[in-house]
């Protein structure tokens, strides 16, 4: 067994690894001057860059919550890259540079009816904050927007964790994460603790039962990645500018749910086939409402939950529908379009998200965030060739789309087939209201970035 890197927590932010469990959250989106966007950038890094929060101090935040009044962590444009001189970094990923506004395949609305970065909103540097106590939040907030920095606030966006973790149309969210391989000392502490197991049908290691472990520069640019033919061997680091080392690629994407118009179609497609809605919307998500996988109802705790594959248990869909959206998006064990299911564990994403609004509020939804170093081949991937496409992830089968997340084109009908039988529809349950495709440095990055290196930095290019 090939031996697995440290990480250093100290410089790897912790929105990225272990994630923030803080209750509440609020983003702050900023854009840099036309005029002078350097000095500009600097400033505000300077203001937040000394408070951002390590891998370290989250994890042992996570452990014991205590230890952090809030947590913060700072995202960066490639336009903010390019005007403070990081050319290299500004292109480190083609649909980073490019920007998600021009990623049309999405099948986003235009840009400019976009509520988050549309034109004139880019957002150019991105602050999160987290807290249990909404009063110290709102004073680590306070002291930000305070600070003058020459900055434009495009975008303030609240949002808070759901009793349950539950996202707004009822299911329990973030079941499903990869476990990071790595160590944290000379001891060799793995990050994620290990519980012996018996060996696997198909050889994967795994932490525990379903969580599957996975090399850490899938996440983390500068570390070693996962191979697409050998779950356990890793691929070699890719080749990164040294500013890049333990940062990441965030995908922010504002998604606005209509609840109503959920509840209202998947009742009539259920009627339609003589079903309980609460069937058939489980089998569109592939969950029921409590996080229990349909191939896997008896499952109680929150091991049993993730501790299921497809290929094993359910390989032509009798259980859990090939259209459903945990199927959709992972896969898991079963052979795909892409290649093995070794190749699976390449287009795994770090999710963040977390939800927005009242329950009983029209503007409610889901702040999706997830980390990755390959956006075009992780977010991008899951997201338009998996989820939008009837014929993948599974070659040769009627896969069907995605009805919870999947778009087409407007006046399209989406279909999908269910356990008891095909259903359709022209409704589009989930918004986009807009986002951005952002960089998350090392803390010792933003400490570089924050201090110039040359008087006369290259201009931002044009958006």
């Amino acid at each position: 067994m090939t031996a697995e890197p440290r990480l250093d927590l100290d410089d790897i932010q912790a929105h990225v690894v272990p994630g923030f469990v803080q209750e509440h959250q609020r983003l702050l989106g900023w854009r840099l001057p036309d005029d002078d966007p350097a000095t500009a950038a600097r400033a505000l890094l300077a203001t937040v860059t000394g408070r951002v929060t390590s891998a370290s101090a989250g994890l042992t935040y996570r452990a014991a919550r205590q230890g952090l009044a809030t947590a913060l962590a700072v995202s960066l444009s490639p336009r903010t890259l390019l005007a403070l001189g990081h050319a290299d970094l500004a292109s480190i990923d083609e649909a980073f540079a490019v920007g998600m506004s021009r990623r049309t395949y999405l099948r986003d609305p235009p840009a400019a009816r976009w509520t988050v970065g549309g034109p004139g909103r880019e957002i150019d540097i991105l602050i999160i904050l987290a807290g249990d106590d909404t009063t110290l939040l709102d004073d680590a907030t306070a002291e930000i927007l305070d600070s003058h920095t020459g900055c434009d606030l495009v975008h303030d966006q609240a949002a808070r964790r759901l009793p349950g973790d539950v996202e707004h149309f009822g299911f329990r969210d973030g079941v499903s994460q990869p476990a990071l391989r790595g160590v944290i000392d000379e001891a060799g502490t793995p990050l994620v603790p290990r519980t012996p197991m018996p060996p696997m049908p198909d050889h994967r290691e795994y932490a525990r039962p379903g969580d599957v472990l996975v090399w850490p520069g899938q996440f983390l640019f500068g570390l070693p990645r996962q191979s697409e033919t050998d779950p356990v061997r890793p691929a070699a680091a890719r080749p990164v500018p040294a500013l890049a080392r333990n940062g990441s690629l965030l995908v922010y994407r504002k998604l606005e749910q209509d609840v109503p118009g959920f509840l209202a179609d998947t009742a009539r497609m259920a009627a339609e086939l003589g079903i309980d809605p609460a069937d058939l919307r489980a089998q569109l998500v592939g969950r029921h409402p409590d996080g229990r996988p349909l191939v896997n109802p008896a499952a109680t705790t929150r091991a049993e939950l993730n501790d299921f594959n497809y290929d094993a248990t359910d390989p032509d869909g009798l259980r859990c529908p090939l259209s459903a959206h945990i199927r959709k998006v992972n896969p898991r064990d079963q052979e795909t379009d892409k290649g093995p299911p070794a190749a699976t564990l390449t287009f795994a994403i770090l999710r963040r998200g977390i939800t927005y609004g009242e329950p009983h509020s029209p503007e409610r939804g889901l702040l999706f965030l997830c980390y990755q170093t390959d956006v075009t081949q992780q977010f991008e991937l899951l997201a338009q060739r998996w989820a939008n496409n009837p014929e993948r992830p599974r070659q040769g089968m009627d896969n069907g789309m995605d009805l919870i997340i999947g778009r087409t084109r407007p006046g399209t009908t989406r279909r999908a087939r269910l356990l008891d039988g095909e259903v359709s529809t022209m409704a589009d349950y989930v918004h986009p209201l807009g986002g951005a495709y952002l960089f998350t440095p090392s803390i010792s990055a933003l400490r570089a970035l924050t201090t110039p290196e040359s008087p006369h930095p290259p201009p931002p290019t044009a958006r």
